[in-house]
């Protein structure tokens, strides 16, 4: 959970708070399979369209697997990529 210099868990958790981010520690099964039939679909039009751009890994449709399952909001920059593997989940970009 922590990758930059100078960020302990303490203040991870601390930052959290403060902005009011929850985190679902425990997921069901039901977002691990959406998240694996996402990240299948997307290797297919991946593979369909010979795409050489960045890859995607199976984290980042964990992620959207969860927001869509409890109708969250996803504040992301690549909609491309959650538009297309989760065709109703509300998102916002900056």
């Amino acid at each position: 959970m922590i990758a930059a210099k100078g960020r302990t868990e303490s203040f991870v958790a601390a930052f959290f708070e403060d902005a009011g981010i929850a985190i679902d520690w425990h997921m069901s099964e039901a977002i691990w399979r959406a998240a694996s039939r996402a990240f299948q679909g997307y290797a297919e039009r991946r593979r369909k369209h010979r795409d050489s751009g960045t890859r995607r890994i199976l984290a980042d449709f964990v992620i959207g697997a969860h927001a869509a399952a409890h109708s969250y909001r996803l504040l992301t920059t690549d909609v491309r990529l959650y538009r297309a593997a989760f065709p109703s989940l509300k998102i916002d970009t900056i």
